[in-house]
């Protein structure tokens, strides 16, 4: 279970992902059908990846549901993550921990660099020994861990122009027209990114996702994204084919983007309990699952 949440951590971090799948194309809004010359989506994508590199935070929604080896696993939730330094202050909702530990399933989840947080509610505390609060310092986890450590705290891979890349090196990314997102006004860009096509890539970010993609069986993938008139995303949308042996669903709106880091505060020690020493070397541990 703590396991499955650091990789939900992970995905967040490596991803940037809050509509469901489902619902992403559902921006309101008028649409064009007009197509427009990948070389001036491009453009578009330089600008947008250029404007974004000036932040330092931002406020996420997300939604994410994969199906892999058989089994569903979902995750909403809203909160505030930075990239320089990396750090997350997430409120999420984990339907399959409510199955488990009883209450709503909602986790709130801290991390300060390489240390994660998490507290699941005072059901989930009452069966993990009357503490509210759990800690996972990853690179107490081995080899594994610090790898995964690296990847969360590596800014290109946190970055949001870390995904506009996969639009930047595809050439079937074309211009939809103007909807309006949560709101606001921006322009739709949509396409499909073969990843077998990057593989010649010396982009080390877009090698992290390459690297994720290939462990779940992806070569392709389904991308939507739109900005605002300042060039900065506002929600991006990712799906695998339906024939896909591996199933991925995600969005993620950002707002508020700032250049001041997200700040946490550790929870009192008297409330929180260490896992990091249980996770070593466990069945299905972040060794294993990553």
């Amino acid at each position: 279970m703590a396991a499955a949440t650091v990789l939900a951590a992970a995905g967040l971090a490596a991803c940037g992902g809050p509509k469901t799948a489902s619902n992403a194309s559902n921006a309101s809004g008028t649409t064009s059908a007009t197509s427009v010359p990948m070389v001036t989506v491009a453009d578009a994508m330089s600008k947008s990846t250029k404007a974004t590199s000036h932040y330092a935070s931002v406020r996420m929604k997300l939604s994410e549901n994969i199906n892999a080896q058989g089994q569903d696993f979902s995750t909403t939730g809203s909160g505030a993550m930075s990239w320089k330094p990396m750090a997350m202050d997430m409120t999420m909702t984990v339907p399959q921990l409510a199955a488990q530990l009883g209450g709503d399933g909602s986790i709130h989840m801290l991390m300060n660099g390489t240390t994660i947080y998490e507290n699941m509610g005072d059901a989930a505390a009452a069966k993990l020994g009357g503490k509210h609060w759990l800690k996972m310092d990853l690179t107490a986890l081995g080899a594994a861990g610090q790898a995964l450590a690296d990847q969360m705290n590596n800014s290109s891979n946190n970055d949001p122009a870390t995904q506009l890349k996969l639009f930047t090196s595809s050439p079937d990314i074309k211009r939809v027209g103007q909807e309006t997102v949560d709101g606001v006004q921006a322009t739709h860009y949509s396409g499909t990114v073969d990843f077998t096509k990057l593989a010649a890539t010396q982009d080390s970010s877009i090698k992290s996702l390459l690297s994720q993609s290939a462990k779940l069986g992806i070569t392709t993938m389904d991308v939507d994204l739109w900005v605002n008139d300042q060039s900065l995303p506002v929600r991006i949308h990712e799906s695998t084919p339906p024939t896909a042996t591996s199933r991925l669903g995600m969005t993620v709106d950002y707002s508020d983007y700032s250049t001041t880091p997200v700040t946490v505060t550790a929870p009192p020690a008297g409330d929180t309990q260490d896992l990091s020493d249980e996770l070593k070397g466990a069945p299905g541990s972040i060794s294993n699952a990553s």
